[in-house]
């Protein structure tokens, strides 16, 4: 019997078998020589960098544009920025390039602490140095150049320590070196870059040495919280500070058990600043939406203003153009005043859409750019060159291109504009009718 075949004695093919006759499997046994595998293997090159190759054209760039990304360029601008959610807090740090127009988040830190006061170091040695105030006792310094970093470089103080009474209770230990309440505020000192101050709820002033990470000096001179500080930009032992005992305080720090001089002013003190271009002068507002011009020689300010219905929370004064202070408040507004002769006159108002408005800080290199902290979107900027009643009213060349918005606000406005015009004009009659409005309550919360 022929094993090929079928009963019949018919063999059966792959020819015969159309879908397979392609494969030519009836010669698979046939087959001599090479397998083909060694034959592709032959003709294969392996470079040990990809320059040599002569087939990438596209060389490296992937790894140099990451490179890019990441390196701060001499014309960019660092902003800080600390930001608290329901259930974590972190710092971000913000690019911004005012040539290439450019504002973005170039990365973040994680807090372990609700942040209240920031402050670059001056001149520090170790690089970009940012401290950190918060709701704990201590200070955190932050190594800026290390873009993974999971813990601060070095801290200031003792955190503390809730020591078991009984079974019942928890005594808090104060702490032996440094502040026992929450940091509200920080100041680095222009003159001598290892000291920093810094304002605490335990109604002290601490003034540290950062190159032995100890408290030099304390001041103890506010019956109430210290809300704010402010060094002198070229008297190095020349502080100003404003508390809640509506006190504001002058020190010359070589002398820390004295208070060289005090006003007592309307209301709690929400910031100090020193005017740039007058050495002997500074402004003070308060929570009642005032702000007061003083001079270190006098006793009696030399203008009040009532700038703003609420908590004046911001001040900033530009060195170019001198004179034109911006303010910004709590009840939402970002004012600009020209102070020339100590006659202040409003330029403009305007609301932010950021609800309360929490701080401002100028841009060093361009004094027109400020930027702002609010309740809502976080942190805005806004170049006073770019305002009409701005630049004709200090003469300043405008700019006519907007700074870069990073706001759910921006992205919306015009769009959300549009439909609000129309969403008035369907209800208008119906609220007439009714003679009521329904109005949206909002949980707001101050800090």
């Amino acid at each position: 019997m022929d094993m090929s075949g079928d009963e019949t004695g018919e063999s059966k093919t792959p020819e015969k078998d159309g879908e397979l006759a392609d494969y030519e499997m009836h010669k698979y046994d046939e087959a001599t020589g090479s397998s083909g595998i060694t034959d592709t293997l032959a003709g294969l090159a392996i470079f040990a960098d990809n320059k040599e190759d002569p087939y990438m054209t596209l060389k490296d760039q992937g790894s140099d544009n990451e490179a890019d990304d990441v390196a701060i360029k001499p014309s960019d601008n660092l902003l800080v920025v600390g930001r608290a959610e329901e259930d974590y807090s972190n710092l971000d740090i913000y690019v911004y390039n005012e040539e290439d127009h450019v504002f973005y988040v170039h990365h973040d830190l994680l807090l372990s602490s609700f942040p209240l006061s920031l402050e670059w170091i001056q001149g520090s040695s170790s690089g970009n140095m940012i401290a950190i105030g918060s709701m704990s006792s201590v200070i955190e310094l932050w190594d800026l150049d290390l873009i993974d970093a999971i813990e601060p470089s070095f801290i200031l103080g003792e955190p503390q320590s809730k020591k078991k009474k009984g079974k019942k209770e928890k005594k808090t230990k104060k702490p032996k070196i440094g502040h026992s309440g929450a940091v509200l505020d920080l100041a680095s000192n222009h003159n001598f870059n290892h000291i920093l101050a810094s304002a605490s709820t335990d109604e002290t002033i601490a003034l540290w040495d950062l190159g032995t990470t100890q408290v030099a000096s304390t001041l103890r001179h506010h019956s109430d919280k210290v809300q704010t500080i402010d060094w002198h930009a070229t008297d190095g032992h020349t502080l100003l500070s404003g508390g809640f005992d509506k006190i504001v305080n002058l020190y010359d720090c070589r002398v820390p058990d004295e208070c060289s001089k005090s006003w007592n002013l309307n209301g709690e003190i929400e910031r100090v600043l020193w005017n740039p271009s007058n050495s002997n002068t500074f402004l003070a507002s308060t929570d009642g939406g005032f702000v007061y011009s003083l001079d270190v020689r006098l006793d009696k300010p030399l203008f009040t203003l009532q700038a703003h219905e609420k908590a004046v929370t911001g001040l900033a004064l530009s060195t170019e153009p001198q004179h034109c202070l911006t303010t910004v408040s709590a009840d939402h507004y970002v004012k600009v005043w020209d102070i020339t002769d100590n006659k202040p006159a409003l330029v403009i108002s305007k609301d932010m859409k950021m609800n309360i408005i929490n701080c401002i800080g100028s841009n060093p290199n361009s004094p027109t750019v400020l930027a702002l902290g609010g309740e809502n979107d976080g942190v805005r900027l806004l170049d006073l060159r770019t305002l009409p009643e701005v630049y004709k009213r200090f003469n300043i060349q405008a700019n006519n291109k907007p700074v870069p918005d990073m706001s759910n606000n921006a992205a919306e406005n015009n769009e959300e504009e549009e439909m609000m015009q129309e969403k008035f004009k369907k209800v208008n009659k119906s609220n007439l009718k009714d003679g009521k409005k329904k109005k949206k309550k909002k949980k707001v919360a101050k800090f």
